[in-house]
């Protein structure tokens, strides 16, 4: 390990085929520490630590804090203080993930992940628990990644205006792509990483994806706001980006379920149980005494948070009337969901200016049955 670290320190050993040298943590600093771990003596150590398997694992965030972005988000957000009297970094760290509960993160993320992964009556505890971990630990400190961005600007020369292109390449912290993406190492992010890192409560907090996205991908764990870069061209298309964070046990559908029940479920909290599934077994029971629909509450919990979607409009343009058209477009489409020849039913109720409000009482309703005591639908 000695000779190990010593030819890391100056540099003699490869990360990869292309013969470059193994990136150093901190290369400012880097080569002092390894100075003092090799200058000390084993034998004063002592016994192991009873908790260094803890200490171990507690890498993935030292890599997430170790970050210079996250470094400089954490200083910003530190209270102020006097000149020169600056806290240590890891006092800050130990704040942050105070005041952000980092153990009831980790619980929902856990619960969130656990759900995934055991579905199957065959699943065996001690796998599944092991395949969350593997999990968790892969998105904490999820691949730098960089993208590509082009700057246009108009000059005026002697043969008539041209078009200058300015390309830059930005180094991604809290903003990741969706694809396959390259990171500061050489190596790929697939889409399936980057689905992953997204839906964790851990960077990227922001995911920038084309039209390959608005299908058949679920992005719900830990997101309920949706901007629409540019607008669909139908109602179908519409509706398909929306589902993509109006799911299972949304984050608006948990934080809703928390808001009503989490004071309940934590009177009946025993040591060691998931607080989530009882939260969610609390909020079914209130739901089947109120006579709501089977959705409540794991796809629709009610409450004041709900997914958000936003859409960057210019005044006086174009785009206002496509998107109220857009609107009542969709509106149609929920009341013939189902039908043949959509397109022209849609269109022409569309045309025909009725109000939504008396779509809304058209529309057939095929939520599943309430369920009562007896169990009869």
């Amino acid at each position: 390990m000695p000779a190990f670290l010593r030819a890391w320190r100056d540099g003699e050993i490869s990360g990869s085929s292309d013969a470059e040298p193994l990136p150093q943590p901190n290369p400012d600093v880097f080569g002092a520490y390894v100075d003092d771990l090799l200058d000390i003596d084993l034998r004063e150590l002592g016994r192991r630590p009873p908790d260094l398997a803890e200490l171990l694992t507690a890498e993935a965030f030292w890599r997430l804090f170790n970050r210079p972005a996250v470094i400089a988000l954490l200083r910003q957000l530190a209270p102020a203080t006097a000149a020169g009297d600056e806290p240590a970094y890891w006092r800050l760290v130990l704040r942050y993930c105070r005041q952000g509960n980092l153990q009831a993160v980790l619980d929902e993320q856990w619960h969130m992940l656990w759900d995934q992964e055991s579905w199957s009556e065959d699943a065996d505890a001690d796998e599944t628990a092991a395949k969350c971990a593997r999990k968790l630990v892969q998105v904490v400190h999820p691949a730098r990644a960089r993208v590509h961005g082009q700057f246009f600007r108009a000059e005026q020369g002697e043969s008539g205006a041209t078009v200058k292109v300015e390309a830059l390449r930005f180094r991604t912290v809290f903003v990741l792509r969706f694809g396959h993406i390259r990171t500061d190492d050489g190596d790929y992010v697939s889409q399936d990483a980057a689905r992953d890192a997204f839906n964790s409560p851990f960077r990227p907090f922001v995911l920038a994806s084309t039209s390959i996205g608005q299908e058949g991908l679920d992005f719900h764990p830990w997101c309920h706001r949706l901007i629409h870069w540019n607008l669909p061209g139908n109602p179908v298309d519409l509706e398909q980006r929306e589902g993509r964070i109006h799911r299972y046990k949304g984050h608006a559908v948990r934080r809703n379920v928390a808001a009503t029940h989490a004071n309940d479920a934590f009177a009946a909290r025993r040591t060691g149980g998931d607080i989530w599934k009882l939260m969610f077994e609390v909020a079914d029971k209130a739901a089947r005494v109120a006579e709501e629909s089977d959705l409540v509450p794991h796809w629709i919990a009610p409450g004041d948070h709900r997914v958000e979607r936003h859409v960057p409009q210019l005044p006086y343009t174009s785009e206002i009337e496509a998107f109220d058209r857009l609107k009542r477009q969709l509106a149609a489409y929920r009341v013939v969901f189902g039908q043949p020849r959509q397109e022209e039913l849609v269109t022409l109720l569309d045309r025909s200016g009725v109000d939504v409000t008396r779509l809304r009482d058209w529309a057939v309703d095929l939520s599943p049955p309430v369920t009562g005591d007896s169990g009869e639908g």
